[in-house]
């Protein structure tokens, strides 16, 4: 009788070969570099934009945004502007630990971004960095919680805001702590409870990246690669989980959501609109002191080393900061001032690369005739192109895309309109405040690291090549190959391909794909409280997720 199939699957947010390869060549990451470079490895295609939210859901569904729902961190689609932020919910297809469980198997999922509220698997599972501060059913199944408190203590779904730290070194202590509880809960589930296939996720990889990717390619001789530090931190947790769960039969996958690289610049979309007459301000006393204010420097960018001050000054509650972020919020212009009859089109708090367009019958407050839209959306593709940074006279956007272009499924119309990548994506945009200053173009602050395109698989194990690069993977191919190495169907509806040069020949020779002729599903679980949107959005800020 052949030993029971495994997958274990890790990962790295925001992970990119372009810092693992150097450190590999300098025997700093030895055993990543042994399950990376010894198995199959390639580069992969991320969502675009190339954001945390949508690229994880894509990982979980194998189906674009378009399928699935999630095109940013924030809800998609519906008649209001400000909407509230994503979770489970709005994942609108089966993910793969359903199809997983649906086939008699078993999942173990331990802290990947947009499970909370948890769905009810075969299985296990502890949600991630969306899970309210007070949730008490951030586990799955009910009662579970109590067992990795009574075992670990406290479970942290999401590592400490840089702001909270006193200095750089401290905070990557605190980050390092977080591995450490990811890896004693994963210990802990993977060898208390059964499972097929688990996946342990690590957001500290991206965290420090936003922060601190200035000093990614420092001398980590000295102990001044911080970077490095948590990279290592997290290779000894998936070394020790490994060597503690891993039997002969397991395979081993490694993958990122995207990759990282240096922030230079900021693109105030916003401010872009507004400067271009595509957006308009509301006409009020109080509006027009916050945009004179904002244009003598009182902005989010000139105050943020108040909070970078304020910060270490609410350790006794670990998201006090959310509260000071808030009230600071009050202080800029937002999308409440915006005046939505004579506006055109505008960008949300915390999208990178995105638009949309505020048509007649489809926003509450709609200007739009649909045909007019066209020759609008046009007009803005046009002159986004058009765009030169002042200070470089560089062009800013490298590519416009219109969303039927982008996104292929019954969710597309839910998302923007209007999708561009900035040239080699040094220019970001996004924010909570969505004027952060009423310039266009500004330099960078606050975070010196944000996303690519490029993230990383890699395969190792029985079922998998050795020493192979495979060229051309996309987010959407490891669900189906996920399921091909347990055996199992891959649903035809699925946008990923199960990828022959990811396998052993003996393997692929032996086991062909098997496909399920099935539709696209729908899935409708309950939604988070809406009064956490706040607390959920403030903390993606501080982490560095929304620039």
């Amino acid at each position: 009788m052949s030993a029971k199939k495994e997958l274990l699957i890790f990962g790295l947010d925001g992970a990119t070969f372009d810092l693992l390869d150097q450190w590999f060549e300098q025997g700093k990451l030895p055993f990543l570099n042994k399950l990376i470079n010894q198995g199959v490895r390639g580069e992969m295609t991320s969502t675009i934009p190339p954001l945390t939210g949508p690229a994880w859901s894509t990982f979980q569904t194998g189906v674009n945004p378009g399928k699935h729902g999630v095109f940013d961190w924030g809800g998609s689609g519906g008649e209001n502007y400000g909407e509230g932020m994503v979770d489970a919910s709005s994942i609108k297809t089966k993910t793969l630990w359903e199809l997983i469980s649906e086939s008699g198997k078993q999942s173990g999922v331990i802290g990947v971004p947009v499970t909370y509220p948890p769905r009810e698997i075969n299985g296990f599972m502890t949600t991630g960095v969306l899970t309210p501060k007070e949730a008490d059913d951030y586990a799955y199944p009910p009662g579970l919680g109590e067992s990795i408190e009574e075992k670990v203590g406290h479970y942290r779904f999401a590592p400490t805001h840089a702001e909270m730290a006193i200095n750089n070194k401290q905070w990557i202590e605190e980050l390092k702590g977080s591995i450490q509880n990811k890896e004693e809960v994963a210990l802990h589930l993977l060898s208390s409870r059964g499972w097929d296939v688990s996946m342990v996720y690590f957001m500290e990889t991206d965290t420090v990246n936003h922060h601190l990717f200035h000093k990614s390619d420092s001398d980590a001789n000295d102990g001044s690669n911080p970077v490095l530090e948590v990279y290592q931190r997290v290779e000894q947790a998936i070394k020790k989980i490994y060597n503690s769960t891993a039997r002969e039969n397991t395979d081993v996958m490694l993958v990122s959501d995207h990759g990282f690289g240096p922030l230079k610049w900021i693109f105030n979309v916003n401010s872009w609109l507004l400067q271009e007459g595509y957006l308009e301000l509301k006409e009020s006393a109080g509006i027009r002191i916050k945009r004179a204010a904002s244009e003598l420097g009182l902005n989010q960018k000139n105050l943020y080393k108040i909070g970078d001050l304020l910060g270490p000054l609410a350790r006794g509650n670990e998201w006090e900061m959310e509260g000071f972020s808030d009230i600071l919020g009050k202080m800029f212009l937002s999308l409440n001032d915006v005046d939505w009859k004579n506006t055109k089109a505008y960008s949300r708090g915390g999208v990178t690369g995105a638009l949309r367009l505020n048509i007649k019958g489809r926003e509450k407050q709609g200007c739009l005739l649909p045909e007019e839209a066209k020759m609008v959306r046009e007009e803005i593709m046009q002159d986004l192109r058009s765009i030169k940074n002042p200070y470089t006279g560089e062009r800013v956007i490298e590519k416009t895309m219109k969303n039927e272009e982008v996104y292929q499924g019954p969710k597309s119309p839910r998302g923007p309109d209007i999708l561009f990548l900035t040239k080699d994506l040094k220019t970001d945009t996004g924010g909570l405040t969505v004027f952060k200053t009423m310039d266009p173009i500004i330099p960078a602050f606050a975070i010196t690291g944000t996303h690519r395109m490029n993230g990383i698989f890699a395969g190792y194990g029985p079922s998998y090549g050795r020493g192979k690069e495979v060229d051309g993977l996309n987010i959407t191919d490891p669900a189906p190959i996920a399921l091909h190495t347990l055996g199992l169907d891959i649903p035809t509806y699925m946008d990923g391909s199960p990828r022959q040069e990811v396998f052993s020949d003996e393997f692929w020779k032996s086991n062909s794909p098997n496909y399920a002729d099935m539709t696209l599903p729908g899935k409708s679980e309950k939604k988070s409280e809406e009064d956490n949107d706040e607390e959920i959005r403030e903390r993606l800020e501080g982490l560095g997720y929304l620039a």
